[in-house]
């Protein structure tokens, strides 16, 4: 899924860094410039909400898109939202919607 997403955002114009879980993100995000942030709901070491929580701890206001596909992802996307995501997207994820919401978060 995750190599999914970089070709979709790469295929869109955009650079893509991935990263293995949550715990990972973080420390790209501190080793470099992240414009925005897509994010599974359910991670190894770190989940989404604490992805999230941790990322705007830093960066207040930083676009973050969440994805889920566990049995109950709306209620994860709705929680997503709720702490500071822009969208939340189910999975598996359609390029145009994910291009559509990286889009409005700099609008």
């Amino acid at each position: 899924m995750r190599a999914l997403l970089s070709r979709m955002l790469q295929r869109a114009g955009f650079s893509a860094v991935t990263a293995v879980n949550g715990r990972d993100a973080l420390e790209r995000f501190r080793d470099g410039r992240i414009d925005a942030v897509v994010t599974d709901m359910v991670m190894p070491e770190m989940d989404g909400i604490e992805v999230i929580r941790a990322f705007l701890a830093e960066r207040p206001g930083l676009p973050i898109i969440a994805v889920s596909g566990v049995h109950d992802w709306a209620d994860y996307l709705t929680l997503a939202t709720t702490l500071g995501a822009r969208a939340g997207l189910k999975k598996p994820v359609r390029s145009v919607d994910l291009i559509r919401a990286l889009r409005r978060c700099w609008k």
